[in-house]
């Protein structure tokens, strides 16, 4: 009874696949395999922050050494505001706790998530063409013509996921207005004045357009830089690219930002020095709307069945660093959900949990992503308003800095679970599931 024994197939190695695959490991679900269609296990973008309610569940694995390896640490603010064209300190937005967030290269964290998990679980240049189900288990065909087989399938394979269009669900994704700039910058390359300024997250919030700036690495380990991510808001006539990530010369963003303040300045000079080819990468950001079931369980045999998670099901804009922290509280609640099950074989109820638990919050994070990515880029850009100051910023973000995935997941989840309540604080406070097995 229950679901610990299942047949997993993880469609997707990146942050998400990555973020189930040690979830599913550290709980006790043993009997996976991770198909990610690339040749090798390679992450694209300029950083990605990763925020306390993530931390706590990475750390909960014994990830945190190997993370702060090669992130940021103890930074002196969460965010930092200052004017685009003076360059004036306008106020900043102070942490919400331990842990910290961590800057970190996307590649870095993603070769984190891979250091635990066993080789001979990943497979590679498996890109997916096809799931049928025979009746008896699940045949997924990939482009090289190999089959693999599966009893419970985890979509991870992002916002154009082949898993999603399977599962009968076809919307398009919708443009958001503006397209993101991504690069680096070397602190060598600046003066000491603006690299100290870059030592911590900052914000200039421009009209209808912002850069931020994530302090990314640190020097021990050699990895420290400044990763760029500058939101522009711009219509999609000119794109010619087939697919949503693209490369721009760093001309087109300086265009945008030739009279801002001097850093800034200096920011545009130092992706020049960074790229030889004199381009940076360019994103169109896209984002999904919310749908109503996340799942689909096998008629004939409900023990059989196949659901989403990460940007298959809960895309989200990147203005609260969320995409990814969303992706590691789903694939502990959903891996805890299979491990702990014991009210029976019937995965629509354990899948129907999942959802229950993860879409409310995954929903509102994409809402507020998309009002928060609207305040940054102001009309008013010049100074903080009514709706845009320090103090309102950091009371609208609370509630996804402090929530405790494992505590909601043991009290929705203990009636089946087979636990008593007295059992779930200990739980929680023990960290994820494997102290109580």
């Amino acid at each position: 009874m229950g679901f610990d024994q299942a047949k997993i197939a993880i469609v997707g190695g990146g942050l998400g696949g990555m973020s189930f695959a040690n979830a599913a490991l550290h709980v006790g679900l043993t009997n996976i395999d991770l198909y990610e269609q690339a040749a090798q296990f390679t992450e694209v973008g300029a950083g990605v922050n990763i925020t306390r309610n993530a931390n706590r569940i990475l750390d909960a694995y014994g990830l945190k050494d190997s993370m702060l390896w090669k992130s940021s640490r103890n930074p002196p603010c969460y965010m930092e505001y200052r004017n685009y064209k003076s360059g004036d300190y306008l106020g900043q937005i102070d942490e919400f706790g331990e842990p910290s967030s961590r800057q970190i290269h996307r590649a870095h964290l993603l070769d984190v998530l891979k250091e635990r998990v066993p080789e001979s679980i990943l497979q590679t240049g498996k890109k997916l063409r096809s799931i049928t189900y025979n009746g008896s288990e699940y045949q997924l065909t990939f482009e090289d013509n190999s089959v693999a087989t599966a009893t419970v399938i985890i979509g991870c394979d992002g916002i154009k996921s082949v898993v999603r269009q399977h599962l009968g669900i076809t919307d398009s994704p919708t443009y958001s207005g503006q397209v993101v700039y991504r690069g680096y910058v070397q602190y060598e390359d600046l003066s000491a004045e603006a690299a100290a300024i870059f030592r911590r997250t900052v914000v200039y919030r421009g009209h209808r357009k912002h850069i931020l700036t994530l302090p990314i690495g640190n020097d021990e380990s050699k990895t420290a830089r400044i990763g760029v991510i500058a939101f522009m808001t711009e219509s999609l006539d000119q794109w010619k690219s087939e697919s949503w990530m693209a490369t721009a010369p760093i001309d087109d963003l300086h265009e945008h930002v030739k009279d801002w303040a001097g850093p800034i300045q200096e920011l545009i000079e130092g992706l020049r020095k960074s790229s030889p080819d004199g381009k940076m990468l360019k994103q169109a950001l896209y984002v999904r709307s919310p749908v109503e079931t996340w799942f689909h369980v096998e008629e004939t045999n409900p023990s059989h069945g196949i659901v989403l998670l990460g940007d298959s099901v809960h895309s989200t804009l990147p203005h609260q660093g969320q995409g990814t922290c969303m992706a590691i509280e789903s694939g502990i609640t959903l891996s805890t959900i299979l491990r702990m099950w014991k009210a029976g074989d019937d995965l629509r109820p354990a899948f129907q949990l999942y959802q229950d638990i993860r879409k409310p919050r995954t929903n509102k994070v994409t809402r507020t992503s998309y009002e928060a990515g609207k305040l940054a880029s102001a009309d008013l850009p010049d100074g903080f308003t009514e709706n845009f100051r320090p103090d309102l910023l950091k009371e609208r973000m609370k509630w996804i800095m402090e929530a405790d995935i494992l505590e909601e997941v043991y009290r929705k989840g203990a009636p089946y679970f087979g636990l008593h309540a007295a059992h779930v604080t200990g739980a929680t406070e023990a960290g994820p599931v494997q102290a109580n097995l």
